[in-house]
């Protein structure tokens, strides 16, 4: 359980709402070993005809006469002792000392009922009747208060549960964002997902069982244990000798569980797996008629869900019929011996001494009474046992993926991100997404503070690898990238990716209207610099048209605009954000000729005293660039001017032929 002690250790922030579930779980302890000593009066009092005040003056009687025998047998035995020798007297001294061991019990029993007499005197009901009025207003109260203290130990053990799940989702989701990339593309966006949400239930639902049940039944348990334990200790742990085959055969449900529970994490993610890719891709799905095919995988995923959740509810319904079992073995074992006890009105047994006088019925009655009561909290502690194996199992697969030092990150003396006017340097880099699988090669080139570049090439040959390293997603595998000299990996990437932006193909936005996804770009924007930034890009081309104009929700993923808008609302943020270096990753493949040649014409002055890089497959992006390079498995192979390129590069010329 050693995972599930950081979301306790966690949790303990939340003192207030801890010390009211314990106190609350205290107080129903009491009140449920109170209510079960109502059996007691009502039994021995009530249905003998008797009162609470009768009832100890017999007692008191009956002890004065057990005490009075008892003496007298010790007289007795001392006489004899006294005159005999050798074995004889021995034997006559044993029993002499269980005849003192009865006589000191029954002085303790009179001791107690003489104290009790004065308190029931002054306050206890006159007649039978009354006496069972007050034992059935006492069961009513205690009832009453004992839910009374179940609701509020309930809204306590809510708050720190939920509280403390909060606090985990934001840790959990902060890390998950400070994940280096490589790890993030692993770990993948369904078991994210599955993570920050299903995981997080589990947990939640572990903390409040920790709070509240497993607080509050071992305390009912203790509290019944205790009285029984006053009634006769050696008979209670002689009805206890089940407990360590209990505890085995819990403990082997439970590593069963543990598995289960696991594949079914495994389930939960690759359900979601499936609906994200089905719907995010739900024309691709339609266009090939393939409806029937995820289907069939959505209906493997969730069977296998279906059965992992199948086998954890046996296993958690294989605990309580187990319990009960043991249960009863137990009161069985101990109504055996007690009867045994009652009936011969011995106290021992087998040798051992059960009790210091012989248990009267009632007492005995009693004694059952506690075991039955410590009996139903035990059932609901073999229930707790599938909520903390389930939250354990969550926070350990939370701790094992992102617990874990991001391979990108800023090393304890950060240098400083100089303010980029110099010039961007790959030197000798080298990068391999998988070991032994290089995907960039020995690349050696500077680009000036200023300077457009172009980089072309075909699929794969290392074009947008190349720009995730100048915004150090990833690190070279060998060599460095150096900002107006200073090496990326002695920076903070939080500070470097403040002079960056970048406009990608697939151009994100995020559930709002266009306003906000342009301002996401420089969330400190005024209204000027905004509608500026729309005006560059293009974005005042179409926005009238739209209901809301620029408050218009864009919808999921941008999808109630087109491909060309959306890439037109990410180069207006990008130019928003006023970087000092530019990365527009075919950032105008989904935009028509005549608006491409409108944002260039815009962008020209824009990316003056800026450091561009421009990765396309379009020739008309060429217009603005200073310099291109040419790129193939993962080499630069050519590096000059646009006009040089097209007359030196064979490259170059193959790759675009169709414009030439």
């Amino acid at each position: 359980m050693k995972p599930f002690l950081s979301a306790i250790r966690l949790s303990l922030r939340y003192k207030f709402a801890i010390v009211g579930a314990l106190t609350c779980s205290l107080l129903i302890a009491v009140c449920w070993s109170a209510s079960i000593t109502t059996v007691f009066p009502v039994v021995k009092i009530v249905l003998e005809g008797q009162t609470a005040e009768t009832w100890v003056e017999q007692e008191i009687k009956l002890a004065d006469l057990n005490l009075a025998t008892a003496n007298a047998a010790i007289d007795d035995l001392q006489a004899k002792i006294d005159s005999a020798d050798g074995q004889e007297k021995q034997v006559l001294t044993a029993a002499m000392q269980l005849k003192k061991n009865r006589a000191h019990g029954e002085q303790k029993s009179l001791e107690r009922y003489k104290s009790l007499q004065p308190w029931l005197e002054k306050y206890a009901p006159k007649s039978a009747f009354a006496t069972l009025v007050y034992a059935l207003a006492w069961l009513l109260g205690v009832t009453a208060v004992k839910g009374v203290l179940l609701v509020s130990g309930a809204i306590f053990d809510s708050l720190v549960a939920h509280g403390t799940v909060r606090d985990m989702r934001r840790i959990y989701y902060q890390r998950a964002l400070a994940m280096d990339q490589q790890r993030i593309d692993q770990i993948g966006t369904a078991n994210v997902m599955t993570d920050l949400t299903f995981n997080m239930q589990m947990i939640s639902q572990g903390l409040r069982v920790f709070y509240g049940k497993c607080l509050r039944e071992p305390l009912k348990m203790i509290s019944c244990l205790v009285c029984a334990a006053y009634i006769s200790l050696p008979l209670l742990l002689l009805s206890l000798i089940v407990v360590p085959a209990g505890a085995y055969v819990i403990h082997s449900v439970s590593r069963r569980m543990k598995n289960a529970s696991l594949s079914e994490l495994t389930g939960i993610s690759d359900v979601y797996q499936t609906l994200m890719e089905t719907f995010k891709s739900v024309k691709t799905v339609r266009i090939f008629n393939q409806e029937r095919a995820e289907r069939r995988r959505f209906k493997e995923n969730a069977g296998m869900l279906y059965r992992m959740s199948i086998k954890i509810a046996l296993y958690d319904s294989l605990l309580r019929p187990i319990t009960e079992v043991l249960s009863i073995l137990s009161i069985a074992l101990s109504m055996m011996v007690g009867a045994y006890l009652v009936l011969n009105q011995e106290t021992h047994l087998f040798g051992i001494q059960i009790s210091e006088v012989p248990i009267k019925p009632t007492m005995l009655l009693v004694f059952y009474s506690m075991l039955a009561g410590a009996a139903d909290p035990v059932r609901k502690m073999s229930e707790i046992v599938n909520a903390l194996v389930r939250a354990n199992i969550a926070c350990n697969v939370l701790q094992v993926q992102y617990d874990v030092k991001s391979l990108v990150s800023a090393p304890e003396n950060a240098a400083a991100v100089p303010d980029h006017q110099t010039s961007i340097e790959f030197r000798n880099l080298s990068f391999a997404y998988m070991p032994n699988h290089p995907v960039l090669r020995d690349i050696n080139l500077t680009v000036p503070f200023g300077q457009t570049v172009a980089i072309v090439g075909g699929n794969g040959c290392g074009k947008s690898t190349l720009m995730n390293l100048i915004a150090r997603f990833y690190d070279p595998t060998q060599g460095h990238v150096l900002l107006d000299g200073v090496n990326l990996r002695h920076m903070s990437p939080r500070k470097l990716r403040q002079q960056i932006a970048w406009v990608t193909q697939d151009s994100v936005l995020f559930q709002g209207t266009l306003w906000d996804n342009i301002a996401y770009g420089n969330r400190d924007a005024s209204e000027d610099e905004i509608m500026m930034a729309a005006r560059l890009a293009r974005v005042d081309q179409y926005v009238d048209q739209l209901d809301n104009g620029f408050h218009t929700m864009v919808g999921d993923e941008g999808k109630s605009l087109s491909a060309g808008q959306r890439q037109r609302v990410a180069l207006a943020r990008a130019i928003l954000a006023d970087p000092k270096i530019l990365i527009l990753d075919e950032a105008t493949s989904q935009i028509d000729g005549e608006t491409e040649n409108l944002i260039h014409d815009s962008l020209i002055e824009f990316i003056e005293n800026r450091t561009t890089f421009i990765v396309t497959h379009r020739h008309s992006s060429l217009r603005l660039a200073d310099r291109v390079l040419v790129m193939n498995l993962g080499e630069v192979v050519h590096d000059s001017s646009v006009a040089e390129a097209t007359k030196n590069s064979t490259q170059f010329q193959s790759l675009f032929a169709r414009v030439a």
